[in-house]
């Protein structure tokens, strides 16, 4: 016989079965929970709605009923069996536990957790710009001193090209190498012009619809030549794979030097003969520029600190500033560079722009 003592309790649901899984009791919450009379419980089956669990007589039952009620409760349902003196089984008992307010607590306490991870996010992006306008002001600060005489240099380059062009024909492929240096003279004067413009406020304004494939030909069509002629990357082939409508607002000499700074990364990283592969690609409201070599590739260190200014691996012969000159260039276009790259594999530097339709 089960004696029954201080089991009435106003939170939990207590139900007592007998050896043929008839309930003999029932507290008053459990008649509350069920919904049914006292008196009609005693007697009957366990309710049909936790008869989906197998009432083995050796196992402790422990589950989660969620909506049980009209109410939309959550229980919490134990159950166990109970052992006569004898060690025969005379019976289980089921207790029945409310815990919607911890579920709901639970619930709000996920979602402040998804809120503070996306402030955290947040943050972090803010603390990415704090740095990248760190970068620019540096770079601002040293471009200030050397800009006058670069640009002297400049200006030498680009009137000896012009006055070089004028005494050859229309159709010259001297002429056209000409054009070529006449072009990065030009590229170089807006280089510093931009410079001098390092750290302040970034005027889009005079941006146009450029395409990423006219860039890509016109980098390519001056740089790989000048690498034979030279003799320096010879051994280096440069394929490209160019999808069309890649167009982004932006300055096109910028993004050439961004594109020229890259190739000539890639190229430099490769020792003997190698590929250098340059892709553009459009898709969910983004162009992407991609420059992928078979190069030495770079160490973890190497890559956490490729944008820094003045860093270089090149001891001497570097400046550091060509990729921080291409990390700002992007950054001026509303985008941003991605380097995946590792060692004796090779590197991907890929350029992520605003998509533009309109073109001039």
């Amino acid at each position: 016989m089960i004696t029954l003592r201080n089991i009435d309790s106003p939170q939990r649901g207590v139900i007592i079965l007998d050896k043929d899984h008839k309930i003999s009791f029932a507290n008053r919450r459990a008649s509350e929970i069920f919904g049914v009379a006292i008196e009609q419980l005693i007697g009957s089956d366990l309710p049909g709605a936790v008869l989906h669990r197998e009432m083995g007589d050796e196992d402790i039952v422990e589950e989660v009923l969620e909506s049980w009620c009209d109410q939309g409760a959550t229980f919490h349902r134990y159950s166990t069996p109970v052992f006569a003196a004898d060690g025969v089984v005379s019976g289980r008992v089921e207790i029945y536990s409310d815990i919607t307010a911890r579920r709901m607590l639970e619930e709000e306490i996920l979602e402040r957790n998804t809120e503070l991870a996306e402030l955290n996010a947040a943050l972090g992006e803010a603390q990415e710009q704090l740095v990248h306008s760190e970068r620019l002001r540096t770079l601002g600060e040293m471009a200030a001193g050397v800009a006058h005489d670069i640009n002297n240099v400049l200006g030498i380059i680009l009137g000896n090209a012009q006055l070089a062009k004028r005494k050859l024909g229309e159709d010259s492929d001297v002429r056209r190498s000409i054009d070529a240096i006449e072009l990065a003279a030009r590229d170089g004067a807006e280089t510093v012009h931009r410079l001098r413009e390092i750290g302040k406020p970034v005027d889009s304004a005079s941006y146009k619809a450029v395409d990423l494939n006219d860039i890509v030909n016109d980098v390519v069509r001056g740089a790989v030549p000048a690498w034979k002629e030279s003799g320096l990357h010879d051994g280096v082939s440069v394929e490209t794979n160019l999808a069309p409508g890649c167009r982004v607002l932006g300055n096109a000499a910028e993004l050439r030097e961004a594109l020229a700074n890259v190739l000539m990364n890639a190229a430099q990283a490769i020792e003997g003969k190698g590929n250098i592969s340059i892709s553009t690609s459009i898709g969910d409201g983004y162009a992407l520029m991609t420059i992928k070599d078979t190069g030495l590739g770079m160490s973890e260190e190497t890559l956490e600190r490729l944008f820094d200014p003045f860093f270089t691996t090149r001891g001497a012969q570097g400046t550091g500033l060509g990729m921080s000159m291409v990390d700002a260039i992007v950054i001026r276009h509303g985008g941003k560079a991605m380097v995946d790259s590792e060692e004796g594999i090779g590197t991907e530097v890929t350029f992520c722009f605003p998509a533009c339709d309109d073109v001039d």
